[in-house]
């Protein structure tokens, strides 16, 4: 086998720099979540391992959101919904909680169980963990080996078994459920502008005569993008499910237009009451990469739906004053330095396929965890211990 780079199984290590005063107190062993799976059987989750996976979270934000909200965004409200970004962050953390455990409960029904490469890889990713990070980190953090562990078995039984479900799911989906169509347009808005300070100013008749004139000049031209760099007006593209009979974003009488269109063809002036004059350009009858994404959005959707049904068919009780005691009191940075290091053994890396060849190097996939209330693009976690192992100290 050729030597390969060794990554760690998606955690950074990290330096705690105490910055608020104060760190929560409570019984790890206490049991947050009790759950009745339906068949009789009966589990926890304790509050330890949940403190965990919400600081280790909260680490991640800090490192890059601190710089640009503060010392106190987390008792902010970042959406406007009246919550802190602390609550919903939590909440985020224990709906992945859920949806990882429920991964690993279903795991059987895609014949899916851990090799002993993973459970090693896993295994060795947390021991690096727990020596990467000084004692007063691991103690703000509430990390222990067994947590760290238990935290990248979650993940990687979720991101298999998701991959086997939507893989399932993709097989029933046919050309046409993700037929997408793709045009260019460009939109001649007869709204008005504004002024410099800001007010609205109505277009003049003579103003939207020339909007009109210049949107008829782009319908009637041979060269639609040159004309449209011509005019110095902006050409968007658009994709849509072929046959479709309502759009969320656009409006119909685009989507009708297009379907009027053969790849290549210009449509006339289409005015939307309100807005504007709209010429649209067909660039794809068949947008293989639009396609595709619809095909993968499909598969996503399928996997939530999927989701729900195995939420319905368990009872998952959170004990809410135990989980209350989880508090972002003490904030988290990273100190880097670069090691690098080569081994034998098989690569701990993302897993993207649920099945691969005997002879191939199984892999584990450890993403980071979402927070499914606050901004969705979280910073994906895996660092690698050969390329980038971060050496930490507390402050």
């Amino acid at each position: 086998m050729n030597k390969n780079m060794v990554k760690s199984a998606g955690i950074a290590a990290l330096a705690a720099a105490v910055l608020f005063t104060g760190c929560s107190k409570f019984n790890p062993d206490t049991t947050l979540v009790t759950i009745n799976t339906g068949d009789g059987t009966k589990d926890t989750i304790s509050l330890g391992y949940a403190n965990f996976a919400a600081r280790y979270q909260q680490s991640m934000y800090d490192q890059y959101l601190l710089a640009y909200y503060g010392e106190g965004m987390w008792s902010t409200d970042m959406t406007g919904t009246g919550s802190t970004m602390e609550d919903d962050t939590k909440e985020g953390v224990l709906e992945d909680i859920e949806n990882q455990y429920l991964a690993k409960l279903h795991a059987s029904d895609y014949d899916i169980t851990l090799t002993d490469e993973q459970n090693t890889a896993i295994a060795d990713a947390a021991a690096k963990f727990i020596s990467d990070n000084p004692a007063e980190t691991l103690e703000v953090m509430g990390a222990t080996e067994e947590y760290v562990k238990q935290y990248l078995e979650y993940r990687t039984y979720y991101s298999l078994v998701s991959n086997a479900a939507m893989e399932e799911a993709g097989e029933s989906i046919s050309d046409e459920d993700c037929w997408m169509r793709t045009f260019s347009y460009v939109l001649f808005d007869t709204t008005g502008t504004t002024d410099e300070e800001g007010n609205a100013v109505e277009y003049t008749e003579e103003e939207i005569a020339d909007l009109k004139a210049n949107a008829e000049e782009l319908a009637a031209a041979d060269d639609y993008a040159a004309k449209a760099e011509e005019l110095e007006a902006t050409a968007s593209t658009y994709s849509y499910l072929k046959g479709e009979e309502e759009d969320d974003t656009m409006d119909m009488a685009i989507i009708e237009a297009a379907e009027a269109l053969d790849e290549g063809e210009t449509s006339d002036v289409i005015e939307i009451e309100g807005v504007g004059y709209y010429v649209i350009h067909l660039d794809a009858n068949h947008d293989e990469d639009a396609s595709q994404t619809k095909k993968e959005s499909l598969e996503s959707d399928a996997f939530d739906d999927l989701l729900e049904t195995w939420k319905a068919a368990i009872t998952w009780t959170v004990d809410e004053k135990a989980w209350a005691k989880v508090e972002f009191d003490t904030l988290f940075k990273t100190l880097e330095s670069e090691t690098e290091e080569t081994t034998d053994d098989a690569t701990t890396e993302e897993t993207t396929d649920t099945e691969e060849s005997e002879d191939a190097t199984e892999d584990t996939e450890v993403e980071d965890t979402e927070d499914t209330s606050a901004e969705e693009d979280t910073e994906e976690t895996s660092a690698e211990s050969d390329e980038s192992t971060e050496e930490t100290e507390a402050e």
